[in-house]
């Protein structure tokens, strides 16, 4: 017999599991918020505003010169997103292409960073890492492959202002490689750095303050990523910061394939028009139904879309192409 005690623990969890406080429960993390441009707003401004950075907002509202934007414009912030998978064992997960880095923390909250990644020419490294040392105050010494490449001598920088690594430092068992604070905030959201990864001050500092020594992590290039959630299917599509994505249809069909998603059933438009634009957003392309579900209005048009969507999911299988770059 179920006791009163048991019917209020599960009334409970379903409250709070409703209200968004088991966030790990669920892949979606965040919600969409809307920022109205007012008077001396510029997107750097709106973006530390958020936590945000600025060339995510400029994507995600489709703004072509980021250094303008209107009085009385509704701007869509990118504070909602899919949370990556991630390994046993692991606890950070920094994805390239979205410039994001997600700390899942021992108490079960999440905490998103955006972040700077490095140039094409001094690409940050996938893989997995281990957190081997924490710096407050760092001194930077200039890799002997940058003084090489610059044709200068290799540079010392004490802790201070000019220092490129900000004012912490967290170094990973990745040559080189580190997550740290910086000195230049607007390179946050872009692929600037020579393949470290920069936060924002205060992003650092909390970073710095919430992680531990041999933590583990993966540094992973995810332009596309799919889940599911309440029987809709969400797709976030990013750029191709370095170009290592021949198809982004191609992509996208491998991972409905690898979740089980039967794809006929998808919207092939809101699919296009996503893959396309690259917003970084998460839109819904789809609901999970199973043909005795489905009721359709037009029988004969409908068959026949369905069909056309079966055969290029085969084509895109069989010859590697569909169009969406």
């Amino acid at each position: 017999m179920i006791t009163t005690r048991a019917i209020l623990v599960i009334l409970c969890f379903l409250i709070l599991f409703k209200t968004g406080y088991c966030q790990e429960v669920s892949p979606l993390y965040g919600e969409p918020i809307y920022h109205l441009v007012e008077k001396g707003d510029f997107l750097f401004k709106i973006a530390l505003k958020y936590n945000c950075s600025y060339p995510s907002i400029a994507r995600a509202n489709e703004i072509e010169d980021p250094n303008i934007i209107r009085e009385g414009k509704e701007l869509l912030i990118p504070s909602f997103m899919l949370l990556p998978k991630y390994e046993e064992g692991e606890s950070i997960i920094i994805n390239i292409p979205e410039f994001r880095l997600y700390h899942f923390q021992a108490n079960g909250k999440v905490r998103v960073h955006p972040v700077c990644v490095g140039l094409s020419t001094c690409r940050t490294p996938i893989g997995r890492f281990e957190i081997i040392n924490k710096i407050e105050n760092p001194t930077w010494y200039m890799p002997p492959e940058m003084a090489k490449r610059a044709h200068i001598k290799r540079e010392i920088i004490p802790p201070g202002p000019l220092n490129p690594l900000g004012d912490v430092w967290i170094g990973l068992d990745l040559k080189y490689i580190g997550i740290h604070s910086t000195n230049r905030p607007m390179s946050i959201g872009r692929a600037l750095s020579y393949g470290c990864i920069r936060l924002y001050p205060e992003g650092a500092r909390e970073f710095f303050n919430s992680v531990d020594l041999q933590e583990k992590g993966s540094i992973v290039y995810e332009p596309i990523k799919v889940t599911i959630w309440e029987e809709n299917v969400y797709l976030e599509v990013h750029p191709d910061v370095y170009q290592l994505t021949a198809d982004y249809g191609v992509e996208f069909f491998k991972k409905c394939e690898d979740l089980g998603i039967d794809t006929i059933y998808l919207d092939n438009e809101e699919i296009e028009k996503a893959l396309r634009e690259k917003r970084g957003i998460p839109v819904i392309v789809g609901t999970l139904t199973t043909p005795d579900e489905i009721v359709l209005p037009d029988e004969s048009n409908s068959l026949q879309e369905i069909k056309d969507g079966e055969d290029l999911y085969q084509d895109i299988k069989e010859d590697g192409s569909s169009g969406y770059h």
